[in-house]
């Protein structure tokens, strides 16, 4: 019975957070994803143990994660994100070698090794596309849930200031060295979805959540065909294989424009946070590596540095390096949010269009970074 309420809750937890964050701005601000994960550790510390069977549930996170990154993928437009002005793709290209680049540099810094591999590869990913694809590397490499957790939690903190930072003071500081943004109103680069979308429509979870499936199966199936054996299979092989399908199922209209593939996948990551705040005590937040959290303020803040001192060489105007940044340290969901508060909703189309490119984007240069720096040891 207990095992049921501990299910149950982690299955409604999201809902409840969805609802709340269109209450109060307070979870809005914070995000879902971080109430998910605070709420999954206050049950974990609450429920007793026998209710939470560890192993169970780092099996259904290794099924929940890729479907999840399946059905967001299922929304990329290619197409639309092609044709975004040179300007914006340019802007965001450049937040990407601050990323990529500090990832490599601080490996290198730090003293090398296997952990900082692993750490470098999930905040390259992280911040190229989102958490989700943190979650992706960390599927591909089987890193263990307590390193996992420990670059979840400093990642937590540390862009919990550059939120502040972006929404609250950015565009005060920044039109100090950027120029100000040209007010010309942007073609819509993606299809936008009613927030409330009616009941009725809820059958059609069941469309993408089948494709999905199939999508994740095919790598699998293709493993046991080659190989014989489902053992040591690649996770590396399934993450990139399920990234380019999920990315060419998009461009058929049906997938690409059914509203529920986002959020079903959007949910389920949301369930996978929850989940793995179950698995996290609270004296981990105090026993968090110092190294781990100077390493991703680093990354982080460093990034942006970077990203700032090229956009002022390339000339790229302040609202557009503040959404392309966000677009790629923070996920698609928080775009709507920052345009808002730098009053630029001209920006918030191609901002969630580039952010969801960067889930895709995000797998691939997190794995290469890890495959990229492991050659050295």
């Amino acid at each position: 019975m207990g095992v049921i309420i501990y299910f149950i809750s982690v299955l409604l937890i999201p809902f409840l957070f969805q609802f709340l964050q269109k209450k109060f701005k307070l979870f809005s601000f914070l995000g879902v994803t971080i109430c998910c994960f605070l709420s999954g550790m206050i049950i974990g510390n609450i429920y007793p143990q026998s209710w939470i069977e560890k192993s169970w549930v780092q099996e259904i996170n290794n099924v929940i994660v890729p479907l999840g990154l399946i059905l967001m993928l299922f929304s990329t437009d290619i197409k639309k994100w092609i044709k975004l002005s040179f300007k914006m793709l340019f802007g965001y290209l450049l937040s990407l070698i601050g990323v990529v680049g500090l990832s490599i540099v601080l490996f290198f810094a730090f003293g090398k090794g296997e952990e900082l591999a692993y750490i470098s590869g999930m905040l390259t990913g992280t911040y190229v596309g989102g958490t989700p694809n943190m979650a992706a590397v960390k599927i591909a490499f089987g890193i263990n849930e307590k390193l996992y957790d420990q670059i979840f939690l400093c990642d937590a903190i540390a862009s919990s200031f550059y939120l502040l930072f972006v929404m609250v003071f950015a565009q005060r500081v920044l039109v100090f060295f950027l120029k100000k943004y040209p007010s010309i109103p942007n073609e819509n680069l993606i299809v936008e979805h009613p927030k409330d979308l009616p009941s009725s429509s809820i059958a059609h979870i069941f469309p993408g959540l089948l494709l999905s499936i199939i999508v994740f199966a095919v790598p699998v199936l293709l493993w046991i065909l080659f190989t014989g054996t489902m053992q040591n299979m690649s996770m590396v092989f399934v993450i990139l294989t399920i990234t380019l399908l999920a990315v060419l199922f998009s461009f058929l209209p049906k997938v690409r424009n059914n509203p529920w593939n986002f959020k079903t996948g959007d949910y389920l990551f949301s369930v996978f946070f929850t989940f793995l705040g179950t698995l996290t005590y609270f004296k981990d937040l105090v026993n968090l590596n110092p190294t781990f959290v100077l390493f991703t303020f680093i990354i982080l803040f460093g990034s942006v540095f970077i990203h700032v001192i090229l956009c002022k060489i390339f000339k790229i105007d302040t609202d557009t390096m503040i959404i392309t940044s966000a677009a790629g340290i923070m996920s698609p969901p928080f775009i709507p949010a920052i345009s808002n508060a730098i009053k630029n909703k001209d920006l918030m189309a191609p901002g969630i269009a580039v952010g969801i490119v960067g889930l895709a984007l995000g797998n691939v240069l997190g794995i290469f970074v890890v495959k990229f720096l492991l050659s050295f040891l």
